[in-house]
C-alpha cells in the first residue's frame, strides 16, 4: 500500500461545465498541492475518454477514508440546480455516502453569495472561506493542503491569518521601499560592495554614522582586510556556519534601506534584521561569489519567520513615524 493510499482519497467536486482556463486553475491552486502526497480524484486527470463519469465518480467516492473538497463559486451553485448536469449527477451520489464513516464533505468557498445557497447534502457543514486569500490574489493551495492532512479549524484558520497579515505586510513594505530603489551588489573578486540607486550614482557601501557611534560595531570598522575593510566599501561574506563575521555588512545593508533610523531602540531593529538576514541570506554565498541583495530578498527573507516579521514591522512602524514628523 503506498504513503498516499494510507492518508485516504481526496476527490475534487467542482463545476464541470467550467472552461479550460478556470480548470487549470484547479489543477494550479488546488490538485497541484494535493497529488504528490494523496491520492487525488480529478475528472481531468482521472476519467479517460470512453469512461462512464458516473461509474469512475461512483468508484472513487467508495473509497475510505474519502474527504470531498467543494469547490463552491457561482458557476457551482448554478450547475448543482441543473437537472441532469454531471455536477446534479455527482452530488446525488455524495448524498448516499455523506454521513458515512471515514468520508468528509467539506465545501469551499470562493466566490461572495455561496454559504446561503449551499446545495444538498453541503448545507449547514462546516464550510471553509477561502474569500480572503483570493482577493488578495494569495494561493490558497496551503490551506487546502492544510485540510487535507486533517487540520483543526483553528489550525487551518491561523494559517490563514498568517498568510494574509504577511501579504499586508509585504504590501506595506513595498510600498514604503519603493520610495528607495535601491540595489546592493558584491563584487567576490575584491569584496567591494556597490549600492546602486535610481535617484543617484552608484557608490560604494560604507558604514552608517549610528555604526560608528556603537560599541557593538565601532572596534571592528578600522579593521583592514582583503575582504574586510569598510572605510574602503570591502565587507566580508562567506558560505560558513557561523554568521558573525558577516553581520556588519547585513546590518549595514539593512540600514541603507532604512537611513533615517538611528536612535537606540531602532539601532535593536536594525541590528536583529541584519542578525537574521546574516544567517538566512547572507552567509549562503561563497567567499569569491557575488551577490545581489534587493528589497524583495529583504522583505522575503524576513517575512519568512515569527521574529523577522516582527522586527519589519516594527522597522516601518519607525520609518512612519520619522516620516510624519517630516
Amino acid at each position: 500500500m503506498t504513503e498516499a493510499e494510507t492518508r485516504g482519497s481526496i476527490f475534487i467536486s467542482y463545476a464541470w461545465g467550467e472552461g479550460f482556463e478556470n480548470k487549470e486553475w484547479v489543477r494550479q491552486h488546488i490538485v497541484s498541492y494535493l497529488d504528490w502526497k494523496h491520492d487525488v480524484f480529478w475528472d481531468r486527470d482521472k476519467i479517460g475518454y470512453g469512461e462512464l463519469p458516473d461509474v469512475a465518480i461512483s468508484k472513487q467516492l467508495a473509497k475510505r477514508p474519502v474527504t470531498v473538497l467543494c469547490l463552491c463559486d457561482q458557476d457551482y451553485l448554478r450547475s448543482a440546480k441543473k437537472e441532469g448536469s454531471g455536477l446534479s449527477r455527482e452530488l446525488q451520489m455524495l448524498a448516499q455516502i455523506v454521513d458515512q464513516p471515514g468520508v468528509r464533505v467539506i465545501p469551499l468557498i470562493l466566490e461572495p453569495g455561496c454559504t446561503e445557497h449551499l446545495p444538498a447534502p453541503l448545507t449547514n457543514r462546516i464550510y471553509l472561506n477561502l474569500q480572503p486569500l483570493i482577493q488578495r490574489n494569495i494561493d490558497i493551495g496551503v490551506a487546502v493542503s492544510g485540510l487535507a492532512e486533517g487540520c483543526s479549524q483553528a489550525e487551518v484558520q491561523s494559517g490563514i491569518n498568517n498568510q494574509l497579515a504577511a501579504s499586508k505586510l509585504r504590501e506595506r513594505a513595498d510600498n514604503y521601499l519603493r520610495q528607495l530603489p535601491i540595489t546592493i551588489w558584491g563584487n567576490g573578486r575584491n569584496h567591494e560592495v556597490t549600492v546602486y540607486s535610481e535617484k543617484a550614482a552608484p557608490y560604494l557601501l560604507m558604514p552608517p554614522q549610528w555604526m560608528w557611534e556603537s560599541d557593538h560595531w565601532n572596534y571592528m570598522l578600522n579593521d583592514d582586510s582583503p575582504t574586510f575593510c569598510p572605510t574602503k566599501g570591502r565587507w566580508h561574506w562567506e558560505n560558513c556556519t557561523n554568521s558573525l563575521d558577516i553581520r556588519p555588512l547585513s546590518t549595514a545593508s539593512v540600514s541603507t534601506f532604512f537611513p533615517q533610523l538611528a536612535n537606540e531602540d531602532e539601532q535593536v531593529l536594525l541590528n536583529t534584521a541584519g542578525k537574521l538576514l546574516a544567517s538566512k541570506f547572507f552567509k549562503t554565498f561563497y567567499i569569491d561569489e557575488a551577490f545581489t541583495f534587493s528589497a524583495e530578498d529583504l522583505i522575503t527573507y524576513l517575512i519568512s519567520c515569527k521574529e523577522g516579521f516582527q522586527v519589519l514591522e516594527h522597522l516601518l512602524d519607525a520609518a512612519d513615524a520619522h516620516a510624519q514628523v517630516a
